[in-house]
């Protein structure tokens, strides 16, 4: 017999099937039909779980020359070192105070919308994330404000730019995807 559907809004359908014979109704039955929802609730479940790393992994090689690892160089940058007269570069903290300034928060309620209405995966969302905010990180070190290179650094390097010396350190930001 003819069958009549009913769709509520949202995420779920109801099907009615209505079994008619002549005026009569013989049946009446309901089933549910998940368009969505169950996937992306889990989906959502699964975004709370992941978390993007973004930096200088511990295993990255060291610069040429050297034995010191490049996160260790890093750190060095970041905060400074007074034993060896070296100002704090803070490009991972200019990174997220540029990042909460600027459009990053868009980008990221997107991708929360993208994930609720279930054309995203958690997991694809997250790299998203990171991959945006590695290039971000990348940006500063062209981009940001630090104090400048001493006289005798900026003879050895030839360069006057902070941070940038073989472009290894930069190179070597990278995000990674992992499960809390």
């Amino acid at each position: 017999g003819p069958n009549a559907h009913f769709v509520t809004q949202g995420l779920q359908a109801v099907l009615w099937r209505l079994r008619l014979k002549g005026l009569q109704i013989m049946s009446v039955s309901f089933v549910s039909r998940d368009l969505g929802k169950a996937k992306i609730e889990s989906e959502l479940k699964k975004a709370r779980r992941l978390v993007a790393l973004v930096g200088i992994p511990s295993d990255s090689e060291p610069e040429k020359d050297s034995d010191i690892p490049l996160a260790t160089i890093a750190y060095i940058n970041e905060k400074g070192s007074t034993v060896n007269k070296i100002p704090p570069r803070p490009f991972m903290k200019q990174t997220r105070e540029r990042a909460e300034r600027g459009n990053f928060p868009k980008f990221m309620r997107k991708l929360l919308k993208g994930l609720s209405s279930g054309s995203v995966t958690a997991e694809k969302a997250i790299k998203r994330l990171g991959a945006d905010y590695e290039g971000r990180m990348k940006d500063i070190f062209i981009h940001g404000s630090f104090v400048e290179n001493a006289e005798s650094t900026k003879r050895r390097k030839k360069s006057s730019r902070p941070l940038i010396d073989t472009g290894h350190l930069r190179q070597s930001i990278k995000y990674k995807v992992v499960k809390l």
